[in-house]
């Protein structure tokens, strides 16, 4: 496997504006008017590509945080858990601190690193107008009138740069295009690494957690999967790079999940219709998450349909047998294994004897693979 870092990042930035319920391109947003404004001020090439990287992540510490500071700090934790040089972790830190003192760690001035000034206004700038997906001659009489509005809390090169920008006819163009990825693609110039399967692992396990940690339920749901499918993969003998695929598409077979609101994912009784359609749409912002990423074609295979069964009762594609292979089908055994052993809020979890006899059911169905089912019993 060799993943470009720079695509990697673009498509993991997705489930982070799916997280928010943003209206899913924030981050790349956020990142194209940062590159933009720091080529316009003059830095390096090297400072513009973690300036990059930084606002495409700056919301990866957010979570259910509504408290400003915690996810700052959370999000330079996972930062620094990522391969990645840990001024980046900095940058995100500080990408809420105001130039005049007011934001939330008192950061003022040139204490705050130009990074994150930049972020923090390419940020600001897209929260305001995200929801205008037009450029007109008014637009540039709201755009000026908002500088205006936030001059004491950024620095003024940062300010007339960006200014200089929207006089460029083609920045605001390009901003508000519907059409924006082929824009980055375009205009976006950074020497992006190929990352071997032992990178992108860390960069699987950092999202893994995001998920994983927004319930105590869940805190290991999706690292025991990631361990059930490789070692599955082991018994099995697949080669080296099928378990590495196996064991990412684990870590991240419900990433989608960053849609569904806690309070449902902790719900102590029964879903109702409402809440159980909101936790089915997980399978599919798995797949629109993993398919941003140019090389995780079979791992989005393997993560997003772990639900589905072979009697095509599953969801969301409600694929039939001879739709799934083999990887997963054992993906799906291993969810509904892991699942039924953890605690949830409406049960404690189950005894082995119960989560086989459940399984074997399942099997009597015809929902999953007899064979695969006999393999998992001898391993796990």
């Amino acid at each position: 496997m060799k993943i470009n870092e720079r695509k990697l990042i673009e498509g993991l930035s997705y489930a982070l504006d799916v997280a928010e319920k943003s209206y899913f391109s924030h981050s790349k947003h956020v990142a194209y008017a940062a590159y933009m404004i720091a080529s316009e001020i003059g830095l390096s090439a090297d400072n513009k590509k973690d300036l990059y990287y930084s606002a495409m992540l700056h919301d990866i510490g957010a979570g259910d945080y509504y408290d400003i500071r915690k996810h700052c700090q959370a999000g330079k934790k996972i930062v620094l858990a990522l391969p990645v040089e840990d001024k980046l972790a900095e940058f995100v830190l500080y990408h809420h601190e105001f130039y005049d003192g007011s934001g939330p760690f008192g950061k003022k001035g040139t204490e705050i690193p130009i990074e994150s000034q930049i972020i923090c206004f390419a940020n600001t700038f897209d929260i305001h107008f995200s929801s205008i997906r037009k450029n007109d001659v008014l637009l540039m009489d709201q755009i000026s009138q908002w500088i205006e509005s936030k001059k004491r809390y950024f620095r003024q090169e940062i300010i007339d740069a960006f200014v200089s920008l929207t006089h460029k006819e083609f920045f605001l163009l390009d901003y508000f295009n519907h059409d924006f990825n082929p824009i980055l693609n375009e205009k976006i110039k950074v020497e992006s690494r190929y990352l071997d399967y032992d990178f992108v692992e860390k960069y699987a396990y950092a999202f893994s957690e995001i998920i994983d940690n927004r319930s105590h339920f869940t805190y290991r749901h999706s690292i025991g999967i990631a361990e059930l499918a490789l070692k599955m993969s082991q018994f099995l003998e697949y080669d080296e790079n099928m378990q590495h695929e196996m064991y990412i598409a684990g870590l991240l077979h419900d990433i989608g999940k960053l849609i569904v609101p806690t309070d449902i994912i902790e719900k102590p009784g029964p879903l109702t219709t409402e809440e159980r359609y909101e936790i089915n749409k997980h399978t599919y912002y798995t797949r629109l998450i993993l398919q941003q990423v140019k090389g995780f074609e079979r791992i989005t295979e393997i993560a997003a349909n772990h639900h589905e069964k072979l009697n095509g009762s599953g969801y969301p594609l409600h694929c039939t047998g001879d739709m799934l292979g083999q990887q997963e089908r054992i993906m799906g055994i291993c969810d509904i294994y892991q699942a039924l052993t953890e605690s949830r809020p409406y049960r404690i979890g189950m005894e082995k004897s119960d989560v086989w006899r459940i399984m074997d059911t399942m099997v009597e169905k015809g929902e999953i693979d007899a064979q695969i089912l006999l393999k998992a019993k001898q391993i796990l």
